[in-house]
């Protein structure tokens, strides 16, 4: 008995191993090509294409391994790591053809979407690159945003957010117009990850006292300051959201309100923080939650309006998984509709909404699908 059971955990840890090992493989490579991604110089330069097309490969690679991964079947991660997938391999296919300039732009999404997922675990759970402390050399990377940023995606917060304070403090030296990433990268530590309205409180206090912060971003974080006001004493931040009860009542009171706005201004990115925050946190705790379908509707409801803010994210795809897995659910029809609204938005120009083929041809079958299940 004791054999056999012996037997179960040694499979049990050699089945976490395999993407455990490929994520970090992933995370090496990625942190080979940080240099490369700041630098567009470099990133075009022949004298590391070798190299960039080297560690673009095994990025590629253990991604595509990593599929197996259970944890990354879940409705709360499946979305990233299918924008994440096709983002690698669109990003190595563009660099082999020549086609830098989208390449890079590409890289760089990446980063953002990894550090996004991320931010979507509860805070004692560690980050899939389960080694990337050990592996996160800073000598290889140039400035302290970038360097925050790596930290962000291994989930070493203090480090993160100590190097984007730097980053602050080098614009503020240099009187130019660059804090306000880092400022909103600290803002998503505070309320998404912490959630911690007076930490960031304090924090903003901290800075609107200095004289030397430019009028537009001292506006802006007293915007922030007015709305995480509102949110100190919520009773979901100080203890979190419990059961299907403390969630349907956290969406009466925090999201529908939301929702039934026509619009909102750039202070409400705390409230979709803290939502998104919140929402992730409980379907990552209860992935079989009855509530599934809502769920993988409000994470594309509020990643889509994040994106808006410069938080890029997955929210289109998580509105389209809420469409494919969901669609004989009511809010399957929602989804649709917010997707729909997002296409609008992404190719409409001054020359009206150019929709791709591909797109109009998707949104049809979509709606398709929805009739087809209706009768």
């Amino acid at each position: 008995m004791k054999y056999y059971f012996f037997t179960i955990i040694f499979a049990s840890q050699l089945a976490h191993a395999g993407p455990v090992l490929q994520m970090n493989q992933a995370f090496q490579s990625l942190m080979n090509l940080m240099p490369h991604i700041q630098q567009e110089a470099d990133y075009k330069n022949n004298k590391y294409e070798k190299e960039i097309k080297e560690n673009l490969k095994n990025l590629n690679t253990s991604f595509i391994q990593a599929k197996h991964d259970q944890l990354i079947k879940h409705d709360l991660f499946a979305p990233s790591y299918a924008l994440i997938s096709e983002n690698l391999k669109e990003t190595q296919s563009t660099f082999q053809k020549g086609k830098k300039d989208y390449s890079l732009w590409l890289a760089k999404e990446t980063l953002s979407l990894c550090m996004d997922c991320h931010a979507r675990l509860p805070m004692g759970v560690t980050s899939s690159f389960q080694n990337g402390e050990l592996t996160v050399d800073t000598k290889k990377i140039r400035t302290p945003y970038d360097i925050g940023v790596a930290y962000m995606i291994v989930r070493r917060f203090v480090d993160a957010k100590e190097n984007f304070n730097r980053s602050i403090q080098d614009s503020l030296i240099k009187k130019d117009d660059k804090m306000l990433l880092p400022f909103q990268q600290i803002l998503m530590i505070e309320t998404k990850i912490k959630k911690d309205p007076e930490s960031m409180i304090s924090i903003i206090d901290d800075y609107i006292s200095k004289n030397n912060l430019p009028f537009l971003i001292k506006n802006e974080l007293e915007a922030w300051k007015k709305r995480l006001t509102l949110w100190k004493e919520d009773k979901s931040l100080l203890n979190g959201l419990k059961n299907e009860r403390d969630l349907k009542d956290f969406i009466n009171r925090r999201l529908n309100p939301l929702k039934a706005r026509d619009s909102f201004n750039d202070a409400y990115k705390v409230d979709l923080l803290l939502a998104s925050g919140l929402i992730s946190n409980y379907f990552f705790e209860n992935q079989s939650s009855p509530s599934a379908p809502e769920l993988s509707f409000w994470l594309g409801w509020i990643e889509k309006r994040l994106k808006k803010e410069e938080f890029l994210s997955s929210g289109d795809l998580f509105l389209k998984q809420c469409i494919r897995k969901y669609a004989r659910y009511p809010v399957a029809r929602e989804c649709l509709k917010e997707y729909q609204e997002s296409v609008e938005f992404d190719f409409s120009g001054s020359s009206g909404t150019q929709i791709p083929p591909e797109v109009e041809k998707e949104l049809k079958g979509f709606k398709f699908l929805l009739d087809s299940i209706k009768k």
